[in-house]
């Protein structure tokens, strides 16, 4: 009989959900439409839509889960219940705004969809897939990992990078130009210590680099300005103008001049929410969203864009102005595409090619001032043979500009030294095969 009275408890409860959905219903403020299908703005995921029922759903679970997120997604008023909830848990002293605070997020895996300046949704993109161990820190609505890094990985790192400079010897120039991480630059003493061993991390790849590969220090260019606001603090990336204190590293190392700001075009995009809030949902981070300033080096270019394999490409642009909300990093590049080439009106015949995950994209844009013809490789997603590329194209300068973590991780360093291995010719998956329900299967029990 109880069995009985819960379930009736618990069809009713989902019929008075499902009606007042249907009744209530609203505007609502905080989605997007793009090609058909609906996305929560700020949480840059795809809305959860009703599951259609069936008996094997339901008696397995599946259906339930995928109808609590539906309500949860699709609930009335579903932004100011979220704001009124936040509001009575700072009621209940269960949390005061700005208050420094320890947020434990288990990273997430998921396709997020970035759109183009035309509504097109770019298929690779730079989802969170970094991983901050030991939780993110949020300081007056800035959030920051609690990491610096390792001097052990970053020699694995520069060991791989050391294979490729043997390899191309006599042939190219390679070098690296590694960012520390956001928590270098945490406006608070007590973690302090997070700025060495960024820096310990750093000078690891310099003293294990080998067979004459050059050590941009961005580390202590970016060091020097530690008063600025170098990375986002809504977003797990760095603002442009920490991205051009990388490049005016990198011209040091390299032998070259960097144009200087007042010579580049200016534009501001405000009202960014990036990642780290769409990871905490944590309200001061939501009080305080990014501006962003970026800078326009004054070069005629063409882009190409390439999908995984092959060598078939579509016009590209080297920034997304349209590009807003949550997707306003995606204005370098226009997000992160497995291989594209700039060729620009910089007539002096050198040329390089750029491997990096998405931390190098607002980096690689200021390099079309130097380089007639520019080669960027996503690390995550290229399919194609980076030595065939170098070779077939003369390439002058091999320059690894990755962000830390995916230099302390072994499993992307090995990505790193795949990309000069693997043939970059697409293999079809075995089909799967099929199974005719009318055979008859004989009967093994005695």
């Amino acid at each position: 009989m109880m069995n009985l009275i819960n379930s009736l408890v618990f069809f009713a409860s989902i019929s008075s959900m499902v009606v007042m959905y249907f009744l209530i219903g609203e505007n609502r403020s905080d989605i997007e439409f793009h090609n058909g299908n609906a996305y929560l703005t700020e949480e840059k995921r795809k809305l959860t839509v009703m599951p259609p029922f069936t008996f094997e759903d339901y008696i397995s679970g599946d259906w339930a889960k995928t109808f609590d997120l539906f309500v949860n997604d699709n609930f009335p008023s579903r932004v100011s219940f979220m704001e009124w909830s936040v509001e009575l848990r700072k009621l209940r002293g269960i949390e005061v705004e700005n208050q420094e605070k320890i947020v434990y997020i288990k990273p997430k895996n998921k396709n997020l969809p970035k759109f183009d300046d035309q509504g097109n949704p770019i298929k690779f993109l730079d989802d969170y897939d970094e991983s901050y161990s030991g939780g993110l820190l949020i300081i007056n609505g800035r959030v920051y990992p609690r990491s610096g890094g390792s001097t052990k990985m970053a020699a694995n790192f520069a060991r791989m990078v050391s294979e490729y400079a043997a390899q191309l010897e006599g042939e190219v120039r390679v070098l690296t130009a590694v960012p520390p991480l956001s928590s270098a630059f945490i406006p608070a003493e007590e973690y302090r210590h997070y700025n060495s061993q960024n820096q310990q991390s750093l000078e690891a790849i310099r003293k294990n680099l080998t067979n004459g590969a050059i050590f941009c220090d961005v580390f202590t260019e970016l060091n020097n300005h530690a008063g600025e606001q170098l990375y986002f603090g809504t977003d797990h990336h760095w603002k442009p103008i920490g991205a051009y204190y990388a490049y005016v590293a990198f011209c040091k190392g390299a032998g070259f001049t960097p144009v200087p700001l007042e010579k580049m075009e200016k534009r501001t995009k405000t009202n960014f929410l990036g990642t780290m809030y769409q990871l905490t949902q944590d309200p001061s981070v939501k009080k305080n969203p990014d501006v962003m300033d970026y800078y326009i080096p004054k070069v005629k270019t063409d882009a190409l864009r390439y999908s995984e394999f092959g060598f078939k490409g579509v016009a590209a642009k080297v920034f997304e102005h349209g590009c807003s909300g949550g997707t306003t990093y995606s204005t370098f590049l226009g997000g992160d595409r497995p291989l594209m080439k700039i060729s620009t009106d910089v007539k002096n015949g050198r040329k390089a090619l750029v491997i990096k995950n998405s931390m190098g994209n607002a980096f690689s844009v200021y390099l079309i001032s130097h380089y007639e013809e520019l080669w960027i490789v996503d690390l995550r997603y290229s399919k194609q043979n980076m030595i065939e590329i170098i070779r077939t194209n003369n390439i002058n300068d091999l320059i690894f500009a990755p962000g830390m973590n995916h230099v302390m991780n072994p499993n992307t360093v090995n990505m790193m030294r795949r990309l000069g291995t693997q043939s970059g010719v697409y293999i079809p998956p075995k089909p799967s095969p099929i199974v005719d329900s009318t055979a008859v299967i004989p009967d093994t029990v005695p």
